[in-house]
């Protein structure tokens, strides 16, 4: 992968690759999105979420891909249909939690 790729782009890649390679007997689909994910919260970035109501084509798309090996546009579909985060509102002053940290020692 390309040093200027973004960390989004490497963790779809590596999670449509693992998909696609099916590494294991059982749960290629699952181990591949917790890998990515994995990847994605240890850069700060969002989640890969496909909603379920977009399970369909995302599975159309999925099956294709492996069938030819391109990914581009299963990529470009997870992108924008995916990717979810929180945004936060960092004016807001929001109050401090009632949380002693000796209590979790």
């Amino acid at each position: 992968m390309q040093k200027d790729t973004s960390i989004t782009d490497k963790a779809m890649t590596l999670m449509y690759h693992n998909m696609r390679n099916q590494l294991f007997g059982d749960g290629n689909k699952r181990t591949a999105i917790l890998a990515a994910n994995k990847l994605m919260i240890d850069h700060g970035a969002d989640l890969i979420n496909v909603p379920l109501d977009k399970w369909d084509v995302w599975n159309d798309l999925i099956s294709k891909y492996y069938l030819s090996g391109d990914m581009k546009t299963l990529k470009d579909w997870t992108y924008v249909n995916g990717i979810q985060g929180v945004t936060f509102d960092h004016k807001q002053n929001l109050p401090k939690p009632d949380i002693n940290p000796e209590d979790y020692e």
